[in-house]
């Protein structure tokens, strides 16, 4: 699919990049759909509000029409949420992985044993679980091989995961099976929905969500509108 790449300052200048980039998918077609993933839910509503207005000066007004706003992670809800649910799999949140790793430090805390029953180790690992998620098996190998410590937080986060991996699914696993459904038909034909799909302003992004858009890449038709700072 074509696969077009813009840049722009921030602000103003970057919203009127967005109404010309929404214009020319439509193609003088009010209701023909397009798809803008956003990097954050504020930035979706600030977008949608000075579309909708005169914001950008008298006869820009766009309107919203057929207009889809969503983030990355609302993304891969929309494309990999029904294969994991259709497999008895939910979404796991921060308290249920917080529950399996103090399960994990007590069968085996490792070079944890002295701050095992810390809030402060429990809030660490927890936060360690999403960054060894994006990095597949791959990645995490390579840590469990950088030292002991390293070693011992692997070795928690593959127990951790293991436990949850039944009935639980994490964004990591979401954001695969998002990926995994766009090489089917009936993945396609849902992404194909959204129409024209404009990533807007991409920031930071996990591996995943770059592997992600970028699948998606292939299954529409899809302009990159990217931030710069001039620096």
């Amino acid at each position: 699919m074509p696969l077009e790449v813009l840049s722009t300052p921030y602000g103003r200048p970057a919203l009127e990049r967005l109404r010309a980039a929404i214009a020319a998918a439509k193609d003088g077609d009010p209701l023909a759909p397009v798809g803008v993933v956003v990097p954050s839910n504020h930035v979706g509503v600030t977008a949608r509000r000075v579309l909708a207005s005169t914001g950008l000066g008298p006869g820009t007004r766009l309107g919203v029409a057929a207009v889809t706003f969503l983030t990355a992670f609302r993304l891969a809800e929309l494309l990999g949420a029904p294969s994991l649910a259709a497999a008895g799999r939910r979404p796991v949140s921060t308290p249920v992985i917080a529950a399996a790793l103090r399960r994990a430090l007590r069968d085996d805390p490792g070079i944890f044993g002295p701050v095992a029953e810390h809030p402060a180790t429990e809030t660490a690992l927890v936060a360690t679980v999403a960054e060894l998620s994006d990095g597949g098996e791959d990645g995490v190998f390579a840590v469990a091989g950088a030292g002991r410590r390293a070693g011992d937080v692997v070795g928690l986060y593959r127990r951790a995961r293991d436990r949850l991996a039944r009935a639980w699914y994490h964004q990591s696993d979401l954001t695969g099976a998002a990926i995994a459904a766009l090489a089917t038909a009936e993945g396609r034909a849902l992404a194909t929905e959204l129409g024209h799909v404009v990533v807007f302003l991409p920031q930071d992004l996990l591996q995943r969500q770059a592997a992600l858009l970028a699948a998606l890449a292939e299954a529409c038709p899809t302009t990159v509108i990217a931030g710069l700072t001039g620096s």
